[in-house]
């Protein structure tokens, strides 16, 4: 059989877009994406041109049911998912966001709640689509798509556009990040709270590299360790706290209350780090303890909230070293080895700092 030629693959999507069934036309538009690799700049684009000139209304039609077969080709053709993700964004071109509402409003509304969406292709649609019109996203759909990025299964080329939109430095949801933000916000110059909130988001475990610490020690003399310690204390008291809206967990079923925002747990890591290079005090070192602990928290389902938030409070306890953190360890040693937030790794590297200590 002699291959399609470029007149006959524009007639037969001519013809459907313009009489042919939406199912008809969408199960065409998945052939082609198979064939050709997602790549829709094929015939100048011509294609494209003739989705984009069917009506409104028919056209966001389209759209709602190749987003909704995104899910199905995630499972069982995941490589032809960025095409239909890309084919999304140029049916959304040009329309505004009341004339996209059918498509974008239930797409806004799943991903406001909800921890996690499974699968994050058409959520990356959505976002290129508003990009690309220059919209804002509302504060819980960033981040939902930040949290995505970092833990779905399937993310969905999200992490190389969720840092294109501006929005509020932490996630907003949970209590002690939502104190966070209203601190900045009364600020009179949150400037270098800011840039000492962002070098927190780019810790990446519970053990800081010197690198990190170094680049991290002149943010905390702008900030000043003390107005530093003063509010994370504030902060950190608030961890053990659930969500002040239940959202849909992702690892088990029932509502995300305890479940730690993966996105704001970065910060919560790297804050405790840089704690850990304010002279030690009391403050900080009760802060850190009352960190470890909420880290441990049980959630049913899934276990321990954050084992390397933990590992990261016991950490920079060490760290901060003096006699008020090495009374915080004795005191988290018995609760971390028994009852209901009993945690062997953190035990043993709480059993640990402290034999470092007396040697």
């Amino acid at each position: 059989m002699p291959p399609q030629q470029p007149t006959d693959r524009l007639a037969a999507v001519r013809q459907l877009a313009a009489t042919g069934s939406l199912q008809a036309l969408g199960r065409h538009l998945h052939r082609e994406n198979a064939a050709h690799r997602g790549d829709w700049t094929l015939d100048g684009g011509a294609l494209v041109r003739l989705l984009q000139e069917m009506p409104v209304e028919r056209r966001v039609a389209l759209l709602r049911r190749t987003s909704e077969g995104l899910a199905e080709t995630a499972v069982h053709a995941p490589p032809e998912c960025r095409g239909l993700a890309t084919l999304n964004v140029l049916l959304a071109r040009g329309l505004s966001a009341q004339q996209l509402a059918p498509w974008r409003e239930p797409l806004m509304a799943e991903a406001a709640g909800r921890l996690v969406v499974w699968e994050g292709w058409r959520l990356t649609a959505l976002l290129e689509a508003d990009l690309a019109a220059g919209r804002e996203l509302p504060a819980e759909v960033l981040a939902t798509a930040r949290r995505t990025a970092l833990i779905a299964t399937v993310p969905g080329g999200l992490a190389s556009v969720v840092g294109q939109f501006t929005g509020p430095v932490l996630n907003p949801g949970e209590p002690w990040a939502d104190r966070a933000l209203a601190d900045l916000a009364e600020a009179p110059d949150d400037t270098d709270w800011r840039a000492l909130l962002g070098h927190a988001l780019t810790a990446t475990g519970a053990r800081p590299t010197a690198k990190w610490l170094r680049a991290g020690r002149p943010l905390v003399d702008a900030v000043g360790p003390h107005r530093l310690r003063a509010a994370v204390a504030q902060w950190f008291a608030l961890v053990g706290q659930p969500r002040r809206r239940a959202l849909a967990a992702f690892q088990h079923s029932g509502p995300a209350l305890y479940d730690p925002d993966p996105y704001n747990w970065c910060a919560l890591q790297g804050l405790a780090a840089l704690l850990a290079l304010t002279p030690p005090h009391p403050e900080a070192a009760g802060a850190l303890g009352a960190l470890a602990e909420a880290a441990l928290i049980r959630i049913r389902g899934f276990g321990p909230r954050s084992p390397r938030t933990a590992a990261a409070a016991v950490r920079a306890l060490t760290a901060l070293g003096g006699p008020d953190a090495r009374a915080e360890l004795e005191r988290l040693a018995p609760v971390v080895a028994a009852g209901p937030l009993a945690h062997k790794p953190t035990a043993r590297a709480v059993a640990a700092a402290l034999t470092g200590w007396g040697a």
